[in-house]
């Protein structure tokens, strides 16, 4: 079935494993839920049971970020070293995820749905929120399994940068009243990137070896003692990634071992943002009604570098006419 229309619309996936909610506003994964014999599906991707919820919070939660998510300095960059490109900043004078108006407030068009696919299509004119060119992107979801598969796509008619992520917030234990950071997580990276008080990347890069970075064997993220103090875990960084920029292979790994259950998350891109949460509120509340815990779920969100238009030591951004942006991402759930 192939649909054209610009209103607000929840498409439903559906296999033996998974029951998936998806919404164009953002894009966005709105829930997955993880089907047991003879249950309920256990939601694990936190998310609101109204579209309307989205747009009153600032979090992100579950969308499509573009046209660069994460962080860029000053709101700013050269453009090929000919132009400065002024961005409209958001946080600060910094400019994140796209803008005070990124694709994840934007409604996308649905273009085409199956049984186990849904595609997104959005344009963003010469301009927008700064960013030069007409750009061209698409969002495809697909279940298979176990898994599912997030493909990112976009091209414009002039010199830009695109740096596009899905913003999903996971808890494997389904509840999202109580803390998620007892899950063990796994990173496959040997260098991270320490940031100003800004959250902007700077000179150079950490090795992990002998600091709490280090996440190469699956540890747990806050400790027995931290957890029962109620302590706020602080990580808010930008990984880099082993293996090739452009090859789909896992980075990352989320297990929470009273439910025996396992996330394993692959991608093709460079960096990873791991980001445990801090900021939720009790007034914002889960689909079951409950109010969130303020670290309630974990964001990993695959990415290019921060503020990577102003680094040449970083991953290249840039995109040129006639190139195609490409992103792939592959959740696949166990237990």
């Amino acid at each position: 079935m192939t649909a054209q229309h610009a209103a607000q619309t929840i498409t439903t996936l559906e296999n033996q494993k998974i029951r998936a909610r998806f919404c164009n506003q953002g894009a966005r994964i709105m829930y997955l839920g993880l089907k047991n014999e003879g249950n309920d599906p256990v939601n694990i991707a936190l998310g609101f049971s109204y579209i309307g919820d989205y747009a009153r919070q600032d979090s992100y939660i579950g969308a499509t970020c573009g046209r660069y998510a994460n962080r860029i300095a000053k709101a700013r960059y050269d453009n090929h070293h000919q132009n400065t490109v002024q961005l409209a900043a958001n946080e600060g004078e910094n400019l994140l995820h796209g803008g005070p108006e990124g694709f994840d407030r934007r409604i996308w068009m649905v273009m085409e749905e199956t049984a186990s696919s849904v595609v997104y299509a959005l344009s963003s004119p010469d301009g927008d929120q700064g960013f030069p060119g007409n750009l061209h992107c698409t969002v495809r979801y697909e279940l298979a399994g176990n898994s599912l598969r997030c493909e990112i796509s976009a091209t414009c008619d002039a010199p830009t940068i695109v740096n596009m992520t899905n913003h999903s917030y996971w808890n494997l234990s389904g509840r999202f009243d109580g803390s998620a950071a007892d899950h063990e997580l796994q990173i496959h990276a040997d260098q991270y990137l320490p940031v100003d008080n800004g959250l902007i990347p700077l000179p150079g890069r950490a090795e992990v070896t002998g600091t709490t970075f280090d996440f190469r064997t699956p540890r747990a993220i806050a400790s027995p003692e931290e957890l029962q103090a109620g302590k706020i875990i602080e990580y808010d960084h930008n990984f880099c990634l082993s293996g090739r920029r452009g090859t789909l292979r896992k980075i990352a790994s989320l297990f929470h071992a009273p439910t025996n259950r396992r996330l394993t998350l692959s991608s093709t891109e460079a960096g990873l943002q791991f980001y445990p949460a801090r900021h939720f509120t009790p007034d914002m509340t889960s689909q079951d009604g409950k109010s969130l815990h303020p670290q309630c779920a974990i964001a990993l969100e695959p990415q290019t570098f921060p503020d990577s238009p102003n680094r040449d030591d970083f991953p290249s951004p840039f995109l040129n006419p006639g190139d195609t942006y490409s992103h792939v991402m592959v959740w696949q759930i166990e237990g």
